[in-house]
């Protein structure tokens, strides 16, 4: 999707603002919005002014050309797009602002040059939270303050509820946005096996939640199964090896390059001293 630069992005130097933020949307999984009251809910989201704010959060550091917005959500619209987009832009600015009239000046949905934006200064999204947790969590990593690049990294995978906008699985314009996160937070678990487990959360958990986000990633299965074995899950891990071999197969026609004998006799083989 090709769009202009937004006057004034927040970019990935997120800090938290919850609570502080008229307006609370939730991306990392299916679309929730939150207004000053409370949820604003109804069929609205599930509507062209729904769809619209889908497609504005995916482009969220961008000023979007109605056109494009237009061919996103409702391909071939002909000559009326322009005005068909301001009319769901009037509707979904009245859905945001459900207190009182909508105004251009207050809503967090901008009109610039022709296109249409989110005001960043006006709106907390949890992708963006999310990003900026993870952000900073990696920088400390790097720099090998343990606890910092934890505390932060953390945050971040808690935040990564689901994939980003789940409820537009089909979506075009969506995925690359969906496979950048989905990276980010890939990169984020990886870093937090490497740290190593803390007592209340087993490098386990982190790696079951890696081995989700990469399917066939064979170094990550392998680790998962092996961390069972080591905690005596031994149904656990054979189960999973099962089902990562399928569908290796499935996807493929390959079987991994380890199998189950290989890992379980590694751990039995004694340790040097």
């Amino acid at each position: 999707m090709t769009a202009t630069p937004a006057l004034d992005p927040r970019g990935s130097d997120v800090s938290p603002r919850s609570g502080t933020d008229p307006l609370r949307i939730f991306a990392m999984g299916a679309m929730r919005v939150e207004g000053e009251h409370g949820a604003l809910t109804g069929g609205w989201l599930e509507q062209r002014p729904g769809q619209l704010l889908r497609v504005l959060v995916c482009e969220r550091r961008r000023i979007v050309p109605a056109d494009v917005i237009a061919e996103a959500i409702w391909p071939n619209a002909g000559p009326n797009a322009a005005n068909t987009v301001r009319h769901f832009v009037h509707a979904l600015r009245e859905r945001l602002e459900p207190d009182g009239p909508a105004h251009p000046e207050t809503s967090p949905v901008v009109c610039r040059r022709g296109g249409y934006g989110l005001d960043l200064q006006r709106a907390w999204i949890d992708a963006d939270e999310f990003e900026g947790q993870a952000m900073l969590g990696m920088s400390a990593f790097e720099q090998c303050q343990r606890i910092g690049a934890r505390v932060h990294l953390e945050r971040a995978v808690a935040l990564y509820a689901d994939d980003f906008l789940t409820d537009e699985p089909y979506a075009v314009w969506a995925l690359p946005e969906r496979e950048r996160l989905r990276g980010i937070a890939a990169d984020a678990l990886r870093a937090l096996v490497e740290l190593g487990s803390v007592s209340a959360r087993p490098v386990s958990a982190w790696l079951e939640r890696l081995a989700d986000l990469e399917p066939f990633d064979e170094d990550v299965h392998r680790e998962l199964i092996t961390a069972w074995l080591r905690m005596g899950r031994w149904s656990r891990a054979a189960r999973h090896y099962e089902s990562f071999r399928m569908r290796l197969l499935h996807e493929f026609g390959a079987l991994p390059s380890f199998d189950l004998g290989e890992l379980v006799r590694r751990l039995r083989q004694p340790r040097c001293a």
